[in-house]
C-alpha cells in the first residue's frame, strides 16, 4: 500500500469515528443508515450479483461439467486423487490442514505444498489469486491449472520437480485423458460448448475446461452474511460484540487499510511479518517477489477474503495460525512489526476484548449456507 493509499484509507476510517462520536470506535452502537449508501458502514458493502461472462455464459451443461472435472479421480496422475481433496465442497471450499500434497495417493514420496491451500470460497469475484500471484490471468486457467501440479499431471510422476509446473505437458495430457481415455467426455463438451474436442489442440481444450470449472465455483458463494443484514438498518442483526468490532475494523483497528470492499480484500499484496527473515536476510517464503524479483516484494503476500472466514482454519500463507484472534494478536502485537519490510507500523496494540470483538465481527461475516445439491459431487461421471 502506497503512503498515499494509507492516508486515504486513514481519513476514511477517521470519518466513520468522528460520525458516531467515538474516538475509538467501539463505544456507540448506535450507527445510522446513510440515505446515500444505504448501509452503515459503506466501506463494507455486500456481496454483488455473481457477474456476467459475456464469453463463457453460464449454463446447466457447463456447470455439470465442471463439477465432474472438478470430482473426477482418472483425471489425476495416480488416478487416485480430484481438486476436491484440497478444496472439500463440504468445508468451505478448503481442506482444514495447514498444507497439502498435490496427490495424497502418494503420502511416502510427495512432498507438501509449501503453502496452505486457502479456500475458494467468492473466488469467482477475485481479480487476483494465489498466495504470490503467480500463474494468474483469469479464473477459467486457474481453475484448470491444478492439473499441471506435481502428480496431478501424468508426465510428473518423479515429484523431484517439487511443486514446478509444466502447462504445455499437463494440455497435452489432459486432452489425450478426455478424448482418449475417457471419450465420454466429448459429448459432454458438445453439450457445453458445441464443441467436438477431438478436433481441438491442448490448449483449446484446456481452456474450455477450465471455462467449465469455472462455472461450476460459481456455487461458492459466501453472502448474505447477518452483518450485511446490520450493515442495511436490522438493529437486531448481530451481537453488540459485533458491532463493537465492525466499529473497530473500520475504525481504531485500521483492518480497512487492506480488507475493505464486499469481499473485505484489497486483493494487493502486502508484508505482515508472516515470513520474517533471519539473521542471514534469508526467509522462509519470499512471497510475491517470487513473480516480480523486486526486493520490496520480498515477504509480502495475497490480502485474503474474510467473508465466511471463520469456517476456514488454519490461516496465513503457511496455515500457521489455527485461530482469527492469534491473527489478529499477530497484527497488533510485536511480531506484525518483525520484518523490516513490515507494513503495519500503524496498527494500534489491541487488548483481549477488542481481539474478542473483531473475531465476534468476523463471525458474523459468515454468509448463508450453500445449498446441499450443489456440494454433492456428480450421481455418476461419463
Amino acid at each position: 500500500m502506497t503512503p498515499t493509499q494509507i492516508a486515504t484509507a486513514l481519513l476514511l476510517g477517521l470519518g466513520l469515528t468522528a460520525c458516531v462520536d467515538d474516538p475509538d470506535g467501539t463505544a456507540t452502537l448506535d450507527v445510522p443508515v446513510d440515505p446515500a449508501t444505504g448501509l452503515r458502514l459503506a466501506d463494507l458493502p455486500p456481496v454483488p450479483p455473481l457477474p456476467e461472462w459475456p464469453d463463457n455464459p453460464p449454463t446447466e451443461a457447463k456447470k455439470e461439467l465442471g463439477r465432474a472435472l472438478f470430482s473426477d479421480v482418472r483425471l489425476s496422475g495416480s488416478g487416485q486423487t480430484v481438486c476436491g481433496n484440497c478444496h472439500l465442497p463440504t468445508s468451505a471450499f478448503q481442506s482444514g490442514g495447514p498444507l497439502d500434497a498435490p496427490d495424497r495417493s502418494f503420502p511416502a514420496i510427495t512432498p507438501t505444498l509449501h503453502r496452505h491451500t486457502p479456500s475458494m470460497l467468492n473466488l469467482v469475484y477475485a481479480p487476483m489469486a494465489r498466495w504470490d500471484g503467480s500463474h494468474f490471468t483469469d479464473l477459467p486457467d486457474m481453475m484448470v491449472l491444478p492439473f499441471a501440479e506435481p502428480n496431478m499431471n501424468l508426465s510428473m510422476l518423479d515429484v523431484s520437480a517439487g511443486e514446478a509446473l509444466d502447462v504445455p505437458a499437463a494440455q497435452v495430457n489432459l486432452q489425450r485423458r478426455l478424448t482418449v481415455e475417457i471419450p465420454g467426455y466429448v459429448p459432454l463438451f458438445e453439450a457445453a460448448f458445441g464443441e467436438d474436442i477431438t478436433t481441438l489442440s491442448p490448449e483449446q481444450v484446456w481452456r474450455l475446461a477450465g471455462q467449465a470449472m469455472a462455472v461450476y465455483i460459481r456455487i461458492a458463494v459466501s453472502r448474505d452474511a447477518a452483518f450485511d443484514a446490520w450493515n442495511a438498518g436490522d438493529d437486531d442483526a448481530i451481537s453488540d460484540a459485533a458491532k463493537r468490532g465492525a466499529l473497530l475494523f473500520t475504525g481504531k483497528a485500521r483492518c480497512t487499510l487492506c480488507h475493505s470492499g464486499p469481499l473485505t480484500s484489497d486483493f494487493e499484496f502486502h508484508n505482515v511479518s508472516t515470513s520474517v527473515p533471519d539473521a542471514s536476510g534469508a526467509r522462509p517464503d519470499e512471497g510475491r517477489f517470487l513473480v516480480t524479483g523486486r526486493d520490496e516484494d520480498r515477504g509480502k503476500f495475497l490480502t485474503p477474503m474474510l467473508r465466511s472466514a471463520a469456517r476456514t482454519s488454519p490461516y496465513l500463507h503457511d496455515g500457521s495460525e489455527a485461530s482469527i484472534a492469534r491473527v489478529i494478536a499477530h497484527f497488533s502485537g510485536p511480531d506484525g512489526r518483525a520484518d523490516p519490510l513490515n507494513e503495519l507500523a500503524m496498527i494500534p496494540a489491541l487488548t483481549d476484548d477488542e481481539i474478542d470483538d473483531l473475531v465476534q465481527f468476523i463471525k458474523s461475516l459468515d454468509g448463508a449456507p450453500i445449498p446441499l445439491e450443489d456440494l454433492a459431487p456428480p450421481t455418476t461421471l461419463p
